[in-house]
């Protein structure tokens, strides 16, 4: 019973370079992004981050406002 624990928990090297290998080919398949890429897709995050925010900084003060004449 042990020595078949043993087995597939064992160190095989050969299988370690295959995935190696392996890994290797499918980085060699990805594409990054370049440099203007990235500064667009960074100022499109923080332009739609600000409106987002500012819509939610505005419905809250205007909740608030409601609330308090409410109350």
């Amino acid at each position: 019973m042990k020595s078949e624990k043993t087995k597939k928990n064992s160190f095989d090297v050969k299988s370690l370079i295959k995935y190696l290998k392996e890994a290797k080919v499918e980085l060699d398949k990805v594409i990054f992004p370049t440099a203007n890429e990235v500064k667009q897709s960074f100022i499109s995050v923080v332009t739609v981050v600000t409106v987002v925010t500012a819509f939610l900084g505005i419905v809250d003060l205007i909740m608030s406002g409601i609330l308090k004449a409410v109350l």
